[in-house]
């Protein structure tokens, strides 16, 4: 269900800007609900995320082979009124909460990424690039890690551009793993088609092996030479060792175990960093009963 609606996007982006938060600050108290800010920014970080991923489906879901497409573009084009109300409604809320309650740089910078956005949709959706389609994943997996990245850096003020940028090409990484790992599994539905993408069966298996123990190492890297936090740099090394496992899967794929991937990929990136914040508040609480 939270893949047919679009709600799974969300949901990471804000696991993810909650394990930076705790990265610029790791004593602060993201949970408390006096942090408005923080949570003003969360929120609106989630609904505009779930706006560009529903706004992309449904656009998507009105090209001729949309039938024989997944499930989640086959959901938006039966409900596509449905949504679209939902879509405008989420919209209003969002631009309200955003010049409402958000610091005027996270605006600035939400407005830089709106203009990346709708750049990236009109080039896919009105041109129909076959060039954007080719790289549609890393594109993807840039902008998803440059809104995750930057929301959490402006909002807290505290990351420098260099640390920033080196952390957003490591997510950047992350995402893209796992949107190439979905087209992946997606493409390799017998009767497949419309997808142009790299990942659609261009892309080797051992590739995406590398890619993720490239990911691993960088981590492991940054964690020894303290640009990463053990937080950021555990939460990466732990999804990508879930997305390499699912990629395995990937290897003998029949329709049900493409749909399964599809509904796994997410959750690798979900659950693994809220572990990790978790061990790292029941490790901070441990220290400060002794």
């Amino acid at each position: 269900m939270l893949n047919v609606t679009s709600l799974d996007a969300p949901i990471v982006a804000v696991v993810w800007f909650v394990v930076l938060m705790r990265e610029n600050d790791p004593s602060a108290n993201i949970f408390s609900v006096a942090n408005r800010r923080d949570i003003a920014t969360g929120l609106v970080l989630a609904m505009t995320v779930w706006l560009i991923y529903c706004g992309d489906r449904l656009l998507d879901s009105f090209r001729s082979d949309a039938a024989l497409r997944s499930a989640r573009h086959r959901f938006s084009r039966r409900n596509w009124r449905l949504l679209l109300l939902v879509w405008t409604t989420v919209f209003g809320i969002d631009a309200v909460v955003a010049t409402t309650c958000l610091p005027l740089a996270v605006q600035m910078f939400g407005v830089v990424l709106a203009v990346a956005v709708g750049l990236y949709l009109l080039w896919v959706h009105a041109f129909r690039r076959r060039s954007a389609m080719q790289w549609k994943e890393p594109i993807v997996g840039i902008l998803f890690a440059a809104g995750v990245v930057g929301a959490s850096a402006t909002n807290a003020g505290m990351m420098n551009g260099g640390r920033g940028v080196s952390v957003g090409v490591l997510l950047a990484g992350l995402f893209t793993l796992n949107c190439w790992g979905v087209s992946r599994s997606e493409s390799g539905w017998p009767g497949r088609v419309g997808d142009e993408s790299v990942s659609a069966g261009h892309i080797d298996v051992r590739f995406l092996y590398a890619w993720a123990i490239g990911l691993v190492a960088l981590s492991l890297w940054g964690m020894t030479t303290e640009w990463l936090t053990w937080t950021l740099g555990a939460a990466v090394v732990a999804s990508s060792f879930s997305l390499m496992g699912l990629v395995y899967q990937t290897r003998c794929l029949t329709r049900g175990s493409a749909s399964r991937f599809a509904l796994l990929a997410d959750p690798a990136l979900i659950v693994p960093p809220m572990l990790v914040v978790g061990a790292q508040l029941l490790y901070r609480s441990w220290m400060q009963v002794r």
